[in-house]
């Protein structure tokens, strides 16, 4: 797998994680946080080490918080006193301005931009490209389609997607 060593399964974790291993959930998400929410919660029974991790090309304001489990991919960035939960995916190239909340296990996808004092809830998804006008807030589990201009709040498991050119 591009030149990445297999150190082994999910029936090897308990034995990873008890020599001091750190873990991170590296599936995607699209239409359903759960199997990432899944994963994050085995590995908390298993009492994994889930740092933050941060790409060297991404920028995270000294402020800013990034919750455990959560990767700020390649050339993102996030801004002053935002706050990223746990378990949550800032993608290459996404911008989270200052002030804005992302909820635990969010999947903001590549070349997003939340604009400042945005509100994400718990397990949404922030299509690539996607716009955010400032102070939006969108609900829990919601799934914002990839190139959307979002200038109003969006519900709670709402599903809004982009139009196409050609169709």
């Amino acid at each position: 797998m591009a030149g990445v060593p297999v150190v082994g399964s999910d029936s090897d974790l308990p034995g990873l994680i008890a020599a001091g291993n750190a873990a991170l959930v590296t599936v995607g998400q699209i239409l359903s946080p759960d199997p990432r929410i899944r994963l994050y919660s085995r590995l908390l029974e298993l009492e994994a080490r889930l740092p933050a991790v941060v790409a060297r090309t991404a920028h995270v304001a000294g402020d800013a918080e990034v919750g455990g489990g959560t990767i700020v991919m390649q050339m993102a960035m996030v801004g002053p006193a935002a706050r990223i939960g746990v378990n949550c995916i800032i993608n290459s190239r996404a911008l989270v301005e200052h002030d804005v909340r992302v909820g635990d296990h969010c999947h903001v996808a590549t070349g997003a931009l939340v604009n400042g004092g945005c509100t994400i809830g718990t397990g949404a998804f922030i299509g690539s490209g996607a716009v955010l006008k400032q102070g939006i807030r969108i609900g829990e589990r919601a799934v914002v389609g990839m190139g959307c201009i979002v200038d109003r709040d969006v519900a709670a498991g709402a599903k809004l997607v982009s139009r196409r050119a050609g169709g």
